[in-house]
């Protein structure tokens, strides 16, 4: 029976998969607010077990360090995916990173709740701290003000995970694919 997974095994599997570049989407966002000014840029990861959490946290320290800035531990702080853990998260990165001007979150749930941390502290998006979420999920379009987020292609996605389900039923080898993310630029950057 044919089997294909979407989103990247946890370890080596025999299942063709297919899944979004979570770290070259990751570090697009993180070098787009180097580019917007930002010096001090926080990262709110998700669960960094799995390995879009992972791919994230080490795309950020990657576009981190090659613009040429230290990536501190005291600019990271985790989240469980959902919105309630990224207004939490970003209280935690208000209290001990001093100057914190930007914030990659791994997800546009944890994005939202960021924001609202943000307002609650009496700061201002864009124009205090620039934030980019990860999904480009309806959340981040009606998200006020509106978010800039890496866009996954779900409709994408599942038409590779056809292709690749209608290759082994032809009994056609098939290899994993991951799709390129693109970064769609709104009103919080």
């Amino acid at each position: 029976m044919p089997i294909v997974i979407t989103g990247t095994p946890h370890s080596r599997s025999d299942f063709p998969f297919v899944d979004t570049d979570s770290f070259g989407g990751a570090h697009a966002a993180t070098k787009h607010l180097f580019s917007r000014g930002c010096k001090q840029v926080g990262i709110i990861t998700g669960d960094i077990d799995t390995t879009a959490g992972a791919a994230r946290l080490d795309g950020y320290n990657q576009a981190y360090r090659e613009s040429g800035h230290v990536p501190s531990k005291k600019l990271i702080a985790s989240g469980d995916w959902s919105m309630e853990s990224g207004r939490a998260a970003m209280a935690r990165l208000l209290e001990k990173a001093e100057g914190i001007d930007g914030v990659f979150a791994s997800n546009d749930l944890m994005a939202v709740g960021a924001m609202a941390a943000i307002e609650e502290a009496g700061l201002r998006v864009p124009e205090d701290i620039k934030i980019i979420g990860f999904d480009d999920s309806v959340v981040a379009q009606t998200a006020r003000p509106a978010l800039t987020s890496v866009r996954q292609d779900i409709v994408a996605l599942g038409e590779a995970a056809a292709e690749l389900m209608i290759a082994q039923l032809r009994g056609e080898e098939v290899q994993p694919r991951i799709l390129k993310s693109d970064l769609v630029i709104r009103e919080t950057t």
